[in-house]
């Protein structure tokens, strides 16, 4: 009976969370390159459907090819009315290449197309202190192609990305929580577990300020496409509508562009 007690203690203690979250998307890094030598550098907070702290830099090669490196770090602690504590974590980074080419006469235009790919690692734990500390836990990578078009001034730029994203989910593992029918009776998550999916995430990019000193607002949606269910099942929150929907802010600083 203690033991069945316990039981539905840490499922209630789930019901109220809400979620279940193994992965987040990184803010859509739009590097915005035009010539040779030009280092972008970002930093960008997650307020909606983003990991929370996102870093970027962006470096061109050569006059129509560059390179660009993100990392992510997401953390979250929430507590509910019965003292139980949920805490997040997640770590990211990817590395690409790409494209560009300016157009338009005043060559206010940007063409740009990166790939690449990243590595994560998550981290989902519930700590109640009447029973064990069901947790959720998972290493995963990602590949992407990513088009867009940009318009650029010295104290304004617009850009329009859209990026094809594919994840993997793997050594998925998630101690307690196949004894809680709404966590998910499909999926075997607590034995080593793989999935994958394809999300379409759209952003629209504008930096405004200074020539070099930029403040940033970014916004855009996240679109599950192929194996849709499962990106609900490692991020339920989702199911709510409101966290496909991208918003972030920060500020950004270019070096080296002439």
């Amino acid at each position: 009976m203690k033991t069945l007690n316990q039981i539905f203690s840490i499922g209630i203690a789930l019901l109220l969370t809400g979620c279940v979250t193994l992965y987040k998307p990184n803010a859509i890094h739009s590097p915005l390159l035009k010539e040779k030598g030009e280092l972008n550098t970002s930093a960008m907070l997650g307020v909606s459907g983003n990991g929370l702290t996102n870093l970027q830099a962006a470096y061109a090669v050569s006059n129509h090819m560059g390179i660009l490196v993100d990392g992510m770090y997401h953390n979250k602690r929430k507590s509910s009315s019965d003292s139980s504590i949920e805490k997040l974590n997640i770590g990211f980074a990817e590395a690409g290449a790409g494209y560009f080419n300016t157009f338009g006469a005043k060559k206010n235009g940007l063409f740009q197309c990166y790939s690449g790919a990243g590595l994560g690692k998550t981290k989902d734990i519930i700590f109640n202190s009447d029973s064990h500390n069901p947790e959720a836990s998972a290493k995963y990578f990602n590949l992407f192609i990513q088009p867009g078009v940009g318009f650029i001034t010295k104290d304004l730029i617009v850009a329009f990305d859209l990026r094809a994203n594919y994840v993997r989910l793997y050594n998925i593992n998630a101690y307690l929580y196949d004894q809680f029918a709404w966590w998910n009776t499909e999926f075997t998550y607590y034995s080593n577990a793989t999935l994958d999916f394809l999300n379409l995430e759209p952003v629209v990019t504008i930096k405004a300020g200074r020539e070099r000193l930029k403040g940033i607002f970014q916004v855009g949606l996240i679109i599950p496409t192929i194996n849709a269910k499962s990106y609900f099942d490692v991020n339920t929150s989702s199911m709510l509508i409101a966290p496909l929907f991208k918003f972030s802010v920060g500020i950004s600083y270019s070096f080296g562009h002439k």
